[in-house]
C-alpha cells in the first residue's frame, strides 16, 4: 500500500493505521464441539458429525456460523499483528464487542466474564503493538450486561460498567479523559501529534480519535430515549462532539470518529441520528461531483478546519460503507430543538450552550469534559473511582446526572423498537437504494459524510481487518496517484491533499477453514501468513482516495452497473475469500 519511494514527496509523509473490530472472545469455545451448542459442547451420542446443526468445529473456529472466536484465533491474530504490523502501524482503532454473545442458554454470560474478555483483548493489543503505538478502544453492545442495555450516566450499572472497563483497558484511556469516560463511556485520544515547527513548515496537523459510546443512540437500548430532551445522554454526547471539534480547532488537530454501531436511520433513534448527522457534516465541504468546484472545496475545507477525516464503525460484520448527512435524513431540524428555530448564527439551543459554556452543557464542560478541568479555589471536587462521577460540594450536594438522568426515557419517541438482531437479506440492496437517493438529492451542494463499516475478527463470515493508508503531512494528489500507477481524470488529483486525508485501505482475511486442516494434518500455520490480503480499495474500485468525492463517484457507477452491484455484494460478505 505504501510507496517505497517517491520523486516529489518522502515516504514518511504517508502512514498506516489498523481498524479491528468485534473480537467476541469465547474462552468456553471447544474444538470438536457442535455449532448447535454455540461451539461449547460435543454432539449427542450417536449424532452425525456434520448434520442436523451438529457441524464440528476446528481449532480456529468455523466460518459463517453463530459461534464466537476461540482463544486460538485471538492468539493467532495477536501474533500475526505483532510480526507483520507491529512496527509498521502508527495507531490502532479497536471498535468494541470483545465480549462473547449471550446465545447459549446453558451457559449464560456474566458481567465479570465480559470484563475479563475485554482485559484479554486489551492485553492482546498491547502484546501486538509497541508501547508507543496509540490503541483506542471502544464500547460495543456486547461489552455491557445484559447486551444492548446501558442505562444513562448516573445509574449504578452505568457507573460500574465504565469503571470496570477502564480497569480492564488500563492505560488505553488517557488519564486526562478518565472523568469523561467514567461519566459517559466516551473519550478523546491523540493518535498523531505535530510540533509547532511541523505545523509551520510541513503543514502537518495533529490527529485526535473520538471514541463514541453509540449505546446512547442505539435503538435497541431500551434504557435510554432519544436525543430531544434536555437531559438526554445521547444529546449530551453530541454536544461533547461539538466541544471536541472546538478543542481540535484551538489545538490545530483534525478528527477521526470511531464507534461500534454505525449511524443510520435504522440503528439510531431519529433525533440522535439527526443530531449526529448535523454535527459531523457541518465540517464537510460540498463534494465536487454534486456540482461544486474541487478547488473551492479545498478552500472551504481549509477555512472550516478541523476536518473529520473518517467515521469508522463495526458491529455488522460486513465490509461496506454508506453516506450520512442531513440531506438524506427525514428528520426535521425542529425535532432536535425544544424551541422553534435557532439564534442569529443558526445555532440550536444546545449548540449555543456548548459554544458559550452556559447552561447544562457549560456545566458538563467545566466539571467533566475539560481535559484540563481544575476546580475553582472555593470548590471541592473529586472523582469517585468506583462510580466515576464527579461530585461538587457547591452543587447542592448532587452528583451531576445522578437524579436527572437515572432511568430517563423520552416518551416522545418510539422506545419499543425491535433491535436489529441480524442483517436483513437485502442489506446491500438497501444500501444501493440509499446511494440512489443521495445521487437524486435536490440540494445541489449537500453536506455528506462517509461512514465505513469494517469486517470483524469473529468468523460470522471470515476473520478480517482493515489496514488504512493516510497522509501524515500534506501531499500532492498527483504524486500519490503515480505511486499507485493510477491515471485519474478527477481534477482533485492535481490538488494538495491535507494531512490526515485517508488515501486507501487493504482488507486482510484469515482462511480458517484451510488453517484448521493444516493443524489437523500436523503441518501447522506460519504466524506471519495467518492473514492474507483479500483486496485493495483503490485497485478494486479504481478510485484515487477515500474522499466523499471518490465514494460518490463509485456510488454513481454502482447504481448504473449490475455487474458492479454484484461485485459490491460479494465484497460486502467477503465472498471472494472462498
Amino acid at each position: 500500500m505504501l510507496p517505497r519511494s517517491g520523486p516529489a514527496e518522502p515516504p514518511a509523509s504517508v502512514g498506516r493505521f489498523i481498524h479491528i473490530t468485534d473480537l467476541h472472545i469465547d474462552p468456553s469455545y471447544r474444538e470438536g464441539s457442535t455449532t448447535y451448542s454455540q461451539c461449547h459442547r460435543q454432539p449427542p451420542h450417536g449424532a452425525a458429525a456434520d448434520g442436523d446443526g451438529h457441524r464440528r468445529t476446528g481449532v480456529f473456529g468455523i466460518p459463517r456460523v453463530k459461534c464466537d472466536s476461540p482463544p486460538a484465533l485471538i492468539n493467532a491474530t495477536r501474533d500475526h499483528l505483532r510480526l507483520e504490523w507491529g512496527d509498521k502501524t502508527d495507531f490502532v482503532l479497536w471498535t468494541g464487542d470483545s465480549g462473547r454473545h449471550d446465545g447459549d442458554a446453558e451457559m449464560p454470560r456474566t458481567f465479570d466474564e465480559i470484563i475479563e474478555q475485554n482485559r484479554i483483548a486489551a492485553n492482546a493489543m498491547r502484546h501486538a503493538f509497541p508501547a508507543h503505538v496509540p490503541i483506542v478502544p471502544n464500547i460495543g453492545n456486547n461489552d455491557v450486561s445484559p447486551h444492548n442495555e446501558l442505562p444513562a450516566p448516573g445509574h449504578k450499572r452505568a457507573r460500574r460498567t465504565f469503571a470496570q472497563l477502564a480497569r480492564a483497558w488500563k492505560d488505553l484511556v488517557p488519564s486526562d479523559q478518565l472523568k469523561t469516560f467514567h461519566y459517559g463511556g466516551y473519550f478523546a485520544k491523540d493518535v498523531m501529534l505535530a510540533s509547532r515547527s511541523e505545523k509551520a513548515t510541513l503543514g502537518r496537523r495533529g490527529l485526535t480519535a473520538l471514541s463514541l459510546n453509540t449505546m446512547y443512540w442505539y435503538r435497541a437500548n431500551a434504557k435510554v430515549g432519544g436525543c430531544k430532551a434536555k437531559d438526554s445522554p445521547g444529546l449530551a454526547q453530541i454536544a461533547w462532539i461539538r466541544y471536541q471539534i472546538r478543542r481540535a480547532r484551538e489545538r490545530g488537530h483534525d478528527l477521526i470518529l470511531i464507534g461500534h454501531v454505525s449511524p443510520d436511520a435504522e440503528n439510531y433513534r431519529p433525533t440522535c441520528y439527526g443530531g449526529y448527522a448535523r454535527t459531523v457534516t457541518q465540517l464537510v465541504p460540498p463534494p465536487s461531483l454534486m456540482g461544486a468546484d474541487p478547488a473551492a472545496n479545498y478552500s472551504a475545507q481549509q477555512q472550516q478546519l478541523p476536518a473529520i477525516h473518517a467515521q469508522l464503525f463495526g458491529h455488522s460484520n460486513v465490509d461496506v460503507w454508506s453516506f450520512i448527512g442531513q440531506d438524506i435524513s427525514a428528520l426535521a431540524e425542529e425535532d432536535l430543538n425544544n424551541s422553534s428555530g435557532g439564534d442569529s448564527r443558526g445555532r440550536l439551543w444546545w449548540e449555543r450552550e456548548v459554544d458559550e459554556e452556559t447552561g447544562r452543557f457549560g456545566k458538563l464542560i467545566r466539571q467533566i469534559w475539560s481535559a484540563d478541568a481544575t476546580p475553582a479555589a472555593n470548590q471541592s471536587t473529586a472523582v469517585d473511582e468506583d462510580s466515576g462521577m464527579l461530585a461538587n460540594d457547591n452543587d447542592d450536594g448532587r452528583i451531576l446526572g445522578e437524579t436527572l438522568w437515572e432511568n430517563m426515557v423520552d416518551d416522545n419517541e418510539n422506545d419499543v423498537l425491535a433491535p436489529n438482531k441480524a442483517l436483513p437479506s437485502d442489506y446491500v440492496d438497501k444500501l444501493i437504494k440509499e446511494f440512489e437517493r443521495v445521487l437524486m438529492l435536490k440540494s445541489r451542494h449537500p453536506r455528506l459524510g462517509v461512514t465505513t463499516i469494517s469486517p470483524s475478527i469473529i468468523p460470522k463470515f471470515v476473520p478480517s481487518f482493515r489496514v488504512f493508508c493516510y497522509a501524515r503531512a500534506p501531499i500532492k494528489g498527483k504524486w500519490w496517484r503515480q505511486q499507485q500507477n493510477q491515471q485519474q481524470e478527477l481534477s482533485l488529483s492535481q490538488m494538495l491533499l491535507p494531512s490526515g486525508t485517508l488515501l486507501d485501505y487493504d482488507v486482510y482475511w484469515a482462511n480458517i477453514a484451510q488453517h484448521n486442516k493444516q493443524v489437523e494434518s500436523g503441518s501447522g500455520v506460519a504466524k506471519s501468513e495467518f492473514f492474507q490480503r483479500l483486496y485493495r480499495f483503490s485497485s478494486e474500485y479504481r478510485l484515487p482516495d477515500l474522499s466523499p468525492d471518490s465514494y460518490l463517484k463509485w456510488a454513481r457507477k454502482l447504481v448504473e452497473s449490475k455487474k458492479l452491484r454484484k461485485r459490491f455484494r460479494s465484497l460486502a460478505y467477503l465472498e471472494p475469500a472462498y
